[in-house]
């Protein structure tokens, strides 16, 4: 119908038509047809393809618009955005969007506007391809039919049920819907509800939802189940593999973890160097390519670890059964045993197929214990010579990388304990030790020995790769600088890691140091994989990949099998494993899950943390400021936690944003607001819902009045979705069922992959027993709360 609306007008330009008139000259008469006409016409005139000279009436002007493809992305229902990746973003007001959906990927017409806010102003004319096929939400019965109202209200729009396809679901339920017909017109979107995640109460709901809203899968298929009871878990005597049972070696790990991936061993040599020995659980050997397990492996891409639960990538049969490398038992392997001299040099390695048997399993604690406090278990006491070899191989490799000049952050972690209900119950902080950063040595000497084995094989191979900052990145960090003080000046053609540790260096130790770390993290870009060797920025590393966790990555899988098929090994790959069509749609996949993972990671610990912060509304405390936006600033807690304070909430001065020196500064009085800086803040709201925390400055003496000024604040909420939705703040995913702190994807992952929001300690000053987060004295009885 929109073609015959336009050919018409077409027609008969330059002249104005009336609608109606047009629709008889067509021979439309009335009814669905002529509302359908008339719907047309509306629809290219907000497309910039019709002009409507006064009401009803329309003329065609030949017009020369530029058109753009983007991501679309709904902040509210009053507008969105079209993401251009290497240009001016394109504001969409929501008469503009058609029938785009968030992250709905779009043709946008740049259009001329008198508004004034946004540089470039657009219209969608089309929906190249659709991003929600499935919705999480809310279900909602009428008589004789139903809807889903969507958790995230990006969205837009409800979703037509027809009361057949809800599977039973009572009002209030929370539904995975699938959309069958997308939005038309008016006509709001189509679906069927194909699974019913829980009703309100039910525990572990909350995390399911943002499971399903991932695509995160909750169980193994059929085939997959049974193809994992036909394994054969016997470890038989094989005269090709390296037979290393003899060998001591350990696993170090956290006390909770499950899936034992790695082993080490060491020992100081005749000569003067050391023996490293990483042994890697071989799980080609196990998962045959192209099959059902490999499939989901492939699809998952990789183990989430969420807040309350794993989700592996493999089986529990494989992933913490026979590839678990659990000590006293014989284990199938891949080792790489490297010799490394006094300066960190790996002069030479080996690298095979085993057969293990780890002596013992050591926890971080004990270790750290052990070798810091001399505090040793009876059973560990063999072991200890090796474990000090151990202690100074990791010395001797941390002195190369940091003279080679990597990167070398130090954030704490910060752990939500749940009880059994989900509910959290405090938040602990985790310090990464010298046996954190033993085993990190560890992985990545191997990992950086694996990359280039398979480098100079001239194949095409797998590697995990951090580019260089870019330009738009490096002028933010350029006016950090300036902040701090720093005369270096930065460019994009010649910036090295080393530049950026010097500024941590400066800033070691003092109230800004961890502020200066957030923000040397979001000038990196972010890592990935690529079968093209780019090497690894922040690691200072010409070539790395990923090697020491085929448990839980499936790269690594990947290259457990490139490394077989170069040693023509007689099984654990296939033809299709090095082919470079295959690699290179593999590692551009296992990248976008790990960004799905990442993202629900941050969504379930967020969850929890605002829920854990709910009982303390109306509570005191004092903060560092870990960010400052033009909307106002990140206040972080000494518990991890970080809640906004919106700049219309600052009602002692009118504040802006001063971009040049990175601080928010009050027009009429002239104080100004710095990274690092202590301030005292009042919580005012915990939004479960939005995973989203509120803070005003000082103490309040009215909570309703403020709590009623951020519902009804629009410039509030449109800049706190924006910038959510648009992830100029992201948080580092911190796994807890397994310590981070391996290789650069576990480590990276929050030290080189993403912005990680850290800050400095902050100081409450009230205790509360049971709470990692320490309640203030209010000076005011009404703010007071009964325990």
């Amino acid at each position: 119908m929109k073609k015959k609306v336009l050919d018409f007008y077409k027609s008969i330009q330059p002249h104005a038509y009336h609608i109606e008139d047009a629709a008889m000259d067509n021979h439309i008469r009335g009814g669905k047809d002529l509302e359908m006409f008339i719907r047309s016409a509306k629809m290219l005139a907000r497309e910039g393809v019709l002009t409507c000279t006064r009401p009803d009436v329309y003329q065609y002007e030949e017009q020369q618009h530029e058109e753009y493809e983007g991501i679309y992305k709904g902040y509210r229902k009053s507008y969105g955005f079209v993401i251009m990746f290497d240009d001016e973003d394109i504001y969409v007001a929501e008469q503009n969007k058609g029938t785009a959906m968030h992250n709905d990927k779009v043709r946008v017409r740049v259009v001329p506007s008198d508004y004034t806010k946004h540089k470039r102003e657009g219209i969608i004319v089309d929906v190249i391809e659709r991003a929600n096929e499935t919705v999480v939400g809310t279900y909602d019965r009428q008589q004789h039919f139903g809807f889903v109202v969507p958790d995230d209200e990006r969205i837009g729009t409800d979703i037509f049920v027809d009361l057949k396809n809800t599977l039973d679901a009572r009002s209030g339920a929370k539904v995975l819907v699938k959309i069958t017909k997308w939005p038309e017109g008016d006509k709001k979107p189509e679906g069927i509800i194909t699974e019913v995640l829980g009703y309100k109460g039910d525990v572990g709901l909350d995390i399911n939802c943002i499971m399903a809203n991932h695509k995160i899968p909750f169980d193994f298929p059929d085939e997959v189940i049974k193809a994992s009871k036909k394994i054969d878990t016997v470890i038989h005597e094989d005269p090709k593999r390296w037979d290393l049972r003899d060998l001591q070696m350990v696993t170090i790990d956290g006390e909770d973890a499950k899936d034992l991936d790695d082993a080490v061993s060491g020992r100081k040599l005749p000569n003067g160097n050391y023996e490293l020995g990483v042994h890697i659980a071989d799980v080609s050997h196990y998962v045959t390519s192209g099959q059902p397990i490999d499939n989901e492996a492939y699809k998952r891409g990789t183990s989430v670890y969420l807040v309350d639960r794993v989700v592996p990538m493999l089986p529990e049969v494989l992933s913490n059964g026979i590839c678990s490398l659990n000590a006293h038992e014989d284990r199938y392997a891949m080792t790489c045993i490297m010799e490394i001299d006094d300066s960190g040099t790996v002069v030479n390695y080996r690298i095979r197929p085993s057969i293990i048997h780890v002596g013992r399993r050591c926890s971080y604690k004990e270790v750290y214990k052990a070798l810091e406090e001399n505090i040793i278990p009876d059973d560990l006491q063999d072991f200890m010579p090796m474990l000090r070899d151990l202690a100074e191989i990791s010395k001797i490799l941390n002195r190369m990388r940091r003279r080679r000049g990597a990167l070398d952050f130090d954030f704490p972690e910060y752990k939500v304990l749940l009880d059994l209900d989900g509910t959290p119950l405090r938040i602990v902080k985790r310090d990464r030790t010298m046996a954190e950063r033993l085993i990190e040595e560890c992985m990545l000497i191997t990992n950086e020995t694996v990359a280039t084995h398979l480098k100079n094989t001239n194949r095409t191979s797998v590697y995990r790769i951090h580019e260089s900052p870019s330009e738009e990145k490096l002028d933010l960090f350029q006016k950090v600088l300036n902040y701090l003080g720093q005369n270096l000046v930065l460019s994009a053609d010649g910036v090295t890691p080393r530049d950026f540790q010097k500024i941590l260096d400066v800033v070691k130790g003092q109230d800004i140091e961890q502020v200066a770390q957030i923000m040397t993290l979001r000038s990196m870009q972010q890592a990935k994989y690529s079968i093209e060797n780019a090497g690894h920025f922040g690691l200072a590393s010409t070539c790395y990949t990923h090697f020491t966790s085929p448990i839980r990555r499936y790269p690594d899988l990947m290259v457990h099998r490139l490394l077989k098929a170069d040693m023509h090994w007689k099984n654990g790959y296939s033809k299709r494993d090095v082919e470079d069509a295959f690699l290179a749609g593999a590692v551009e996949h296992s990248s976008i899950q790990e960004q799905v993972a990442t993202e629900a990671e941050r969504e379930t610990i967020d969850l929890k943390k605002t829920q854990y912060m709910v009982p303390f509304v109306g509570e005191v405390f004092e903060g560092r400021i870990a960010s400052i936006t033009s909307f106002g600033m990140f206040v972080e807690l000494e518990n991890g936690i970080d809640g906004l304070v919106h700049i219309s909430m600052m009602n002692d001065d009118y504040y802006f944003f001063d971009e040049e020196h990175f601080v928010l500064v009050g027009k009429r009085t002239g104080k100004t607001y710095h990274l690092g800086d202590k301030v005292t803040v009042t919580l005012v709201k915990a939004d479960v819902e939005k995973k989203q925390i509120d803070f005003v400055l000082g103490e309040v003496d009215n909570l309703m009045a403020i709590q009623e000024q951020l519902r009804n604040g629009s410039d509030y909420a449109s800049s706190r979705d924006s910038f959510g939705s648009r992830k100029d703040r992201k948080s580092s995913s911190k796994r807890g069922k397994k310590s981070s702190r391996r290789d650069d994807n576990k480590t990276g992952r929050s030290r080189y992959d993403a912005f990680s929001k850290k800050s400095g300690k902050g100081k409450s000053s009230r205790k509360k027993s049971n709470k990692a987060t320490k309640r203030s004295q209010s000076k005011k009885s009404k703010s007071k709360r009964k325990r």
